[in-house]
C-alpha cells in the first residue's frame, strides 16, 4: 500500500528538523532527549541550546543613532577587485544609466545631507568623468569573475508549467551584486515586489545605483569624498546609494523592490571588521560565525516579537506614491565581525522558508492571523495599507495558518514570535555546521553558504511544485479525441483552489530566492586568481548538468 500525503510530509518534516549522527533515529526519540545531538528545536525550546554571548548587533532609524567606529586603511581602486558577481540573467549590467547628478533635496533623506558642499560636489564630477569610461559598468571591469570567498546565485521556487516547461513568475524578479577586494567588500540584494518586468526593472535599476554610487564613494583613488574614516561617514554614503537606487528606479520606469546593502571594511584594530548595513524592506543581512552561529544584523528593522505578515514587504523603493519610496522601516545597522565569518543577504524567498512554521517544524499558537502562514509575491498590483507596501497574496498558494495544526498537533511544538526568529536562525546555523546530513563537513566559504541555502529552500518547497505541477491543472482531454484542451484561464483558477488544502499540508514558500556572500579576512589578488583557476578545474571535472547550471 503506498504511503498517503500525510505520511509522506510528517517524513520530510522529520528529515529536514533533525540533526543527527544516526539517521535511523526519529525525531520522537529525540525529543525524549537533551543530549547535544537531540533535535535543535527541542534542545531550543527546552532551554538546551543557549546562544554564545555575541557580538552585539547596533541599529537605528539614521547614522546619528549610532556610535562612530574609526576605520582602517582601505585597499582602492579597480585593479585590487578580486571578484566580482551580479545576477541573475546579467544582473545589474542590464540595465543602463544615463549619468546625471543627484540632488539631496528628498525630504526623506535630508537629514543625511553632508554639509561640506564642495566635498559632494567633487564627487559628483570625478563620479561622472570616470563612468564615462566605455568598459565600467557601476566602476567594475569584469562582473563576471566569481570566488569561493565572495560568491551569489539567485534561483526561482515556482512550479513550472506541466507543458511549456516555463517557470511560474518569470523573470526572476530578485537582482544581486558582490565587490570584493584585498580587505573590504560592498553587497547588495534587491527583491522586486510582486511578477513582472517592471519589478525586475526596479531590483537591478535599485543594485546598479546603489553599487555604482558605494564603488566612486568609497574606492575611487583621488576623490576627496572617498576618503573615508569612521562609520559615520560609511552609512550617509550607504543612504545617499539609496537615495541614488530610487532615482534609477523612476528614471528607467521601474516599479518597487526592497534593497539591502552591506559594507565590510577594516576597523583600526588588529584583525577586525564592521558591518554597515542599511535595508529597507524584508532582504535580510546575517553574518555566520563558527563561534558564534547566525545571528541577523537587520533585526532592528522588524519586530522580532510581532508575528508578521509575510505578504508585507514593511518598506520598498521605487514609486509606492508614483513619486516618493516608502521608508517605514529604512533602517541602519551595524556589528562587528573577525576574519573567516561570513557575511550574507538574502531574499525572502530564503529567509521565509528557514521559519519553522513555514517549513512545518513548529505551529502557532491558537487563535493566530492566518496572515503570518507561508505566503507569496505574485504578479498584480501593490496595495498601501497602513503604510505597508503589500505582497499581493497568489490564489494558488494561499493557505490558513491553523493548518499547521492538522499535522501531527502532539508531535511539533508550539513557537511564539520571537521564537520564530530564533528558531530560523538556529536552522540556518544546523545547516552550515553540519550539512544537510547531518554529518558535516561545516561550510567554510561563501560560495558553499550559497549553495547549502538554496538547496535547503529548494528541497523544502519540492512537494508544493509537485501539486502545482499536476498537468489536470492546466489540461484536459477533449471529448471527441484523446488531444490535451488547455483549460481557461478561470477554470485553471478553480482548479488550482481546490488544491489549496494539500498545499497547506506541505512545507515551504515559493518565491524567487537568492543569496549573496563574503568571506571576511584579506584576500590578494593574485592568491585569489590562483583559487579561481583550481574552483574551475573543479567545475569542468563535474558531470552533473544541474550543478553546473548552478553555478555558472
Amino acid at each position: 500500500m503506498m504511503p498517503s500525503l500525510r505520511k509522506k510530509v510528517v517524513g520530510f518534516i522529520r528529515q529536514l528538523s533533525v540533526n543527527t549522527q544516526q539517521e535511523n533515529v526519529t525525531c520522537e526519540k529525540y525529543q525524549q532527549s537533551d543530549s547535544p545531538g537531540s533535535c535543535f528545536i527541542h534542545r531550543y525550546l527546552s532551554g538546551h541550546d543557549v546562544r554564545s554571548d555575541e557580538p552585539v548587533i547596533l541599529h537605528g532609524r539614521n547614522p546619528h543613532e549610532l556610535p562612530v567606529r574609526s576605520l582602517g586603511s582601505v585597499v582602492k581602486g579597480v585593479e585590487t577587485v578580486f571578484a566580482a558577481v551580479t545576477g541573475p540573467d546579467g544582473g545589474l549590467t542590464s540595465v543602463n544609466r544615463r549619468q546625471r547628478h543627484l540632488s539631496a533635496s528628498d525630504p526623506d533623506v535630508d537629514y543625511i545631507d553632508i554639509h561640506d558642499q564642495q566635498a559632494e560636489h567633487d564627487r559628483s564630477t570625478d563620479a561622472s568623468q570616470i563612468s564615462s569610461e566605455p568598459e565600467e559598468i557601476a566602476g567594475i571591469l569584469n562582473w563576471f569573475h566569481p570566488h569561493p570567498d565572495a560568491f551569489g546565485v539567485a534561483t526561482t521556487l515556482y512550479e513550472k508549467h506541466p507543458i511549456t516547461q516555463e517557470n511560474a513568475g518569470d523573470p526572476i524578479a530578485d537582482c544581486f551584486a558582490i565587490v570584493a577586494r584585498e580587505n573590504s567588500a560592498v553587497l547588495a540584494l534587491a527583491d522586486g515586489v510582486n511578477w513582472g518586468e517592471k519589478a525586475c526593472v526596479a531590483a537591478r535599476s535599485a543594485i546598479h545605483g546603489c553599487v555604482e554610487y558605494l564603488n566612486k564613494a568609497f574606492f575611487t583613488p583621488g576623490v576627496s569624498a572617498s576618503k573615508v574614516t569612521n562609520t559615520m561617514e560609511v552609512f550617509v554614503a550607504l543612504l545617499r546609494s539609496f537615495h541614488a537606487a530610487h532615482s534609477l528606479i523612476l528614471q528607467e520606469d521601474g516599479m518597487l523592490t526592497t534593497l539591502t546593502a552591506a559594507v565590510v571594511l577594516p576597523l583600526t584594530a588588529v584583525d577586525k571588521y564592521v558591518v554597515c548595513v542599511c535595508n529597507v524592506g524584508d532582504s535580510l543581512a546575517y553574518v555566520y560565525s563558527k563561534k558564534y552561529g547566525v545571528r541577523e544584523i537587520t533585526k532592528g528593522s522588524h519586530d522580532i516579537h510581532c508575528m508578521r505578515d509575510m505578504r508585507d514587504a514593511l518598506g520598498a523603493l521605487g514609486p509606492v506614491d508614483g513619486q516618493n519610496p516608502e521608508l517605514n522601516n529604512l533602517t541602519c545597522s551595524m556589528t562587528e565581525v573577525e576574519p573567516g565569518d561570513i557575511v550574507f543577504l538574502t531574499s525572502d524567498g530564503v529567509s521565509d522558508n528557514f521559519d519553522p512554521v513555514v517549513g512545518k517544524f513548529a505551529v502557532l499558537p491558537p487563535a493566530q492571523p492566518s496572515s503570518s502562514a507561508e505566503n507569496t509575491k505574485t504578479a498584480g498590483n501593490t496595495m498601501n495599507i497602513t503604510g505597508s507596501t503589500m505582497k499581493v497574496q497568489s490564489t494558488n498558494t494561499s493557505s490558513r495558518a491553523n493548518a499547521n495544526s492538522d499535522i501531527l498537533p502532539s508531535s511539533l511544538p508550539t513557537v511564539q514570535a520571537y521564537q520564530r526568529h530564533e528558531l530560523s536562525l538556529l536552522r540556518m546555523e544546523d545547516l552550515l555546521k553540519n550539512g544537510v546530513s547531518g554529518n558535516g563537513p561545516p561550510c567554510d566559504d561563501a560560495k558553499t553558504l550559497c549553495e547549502l541555502l538554496l538547496d535547503f529552500a529548494t528541497r523544502l518547497t519540492a512537494a508544493k511544485r509537485h501539486i502545482l505541477e499536476d498537468p489536470d491543472l492546466y489540461y484536459t482531454v477533449s471529448e471527441n479525441s484523446d488531444q490535451l484542451k488547455e483549460l481557461s484561464k478561470s477554470e485553471q483558477r478553480t482548479r488550482r483552489k481546490k488544491v489549496c488544502e494539500k498545499l497547506a499540508m506541505v512545507p515551504g514558500k515559493l518565491d524567487h530566492a537568492t543569496v549573496v556572500a563574503y568571506k571576511v579576512g584579506v584576500h590578494h589578488k593574485e592568491e585569489a586568481t590562483a583559487t579561481k583557476i583550481s574552483a574551475n578545474k573543479e567545475i569542468a571535472e563535474k558531470t552533473d548538468e544541474n550543478y553546473l547550471e548552478t553555478i555558472l
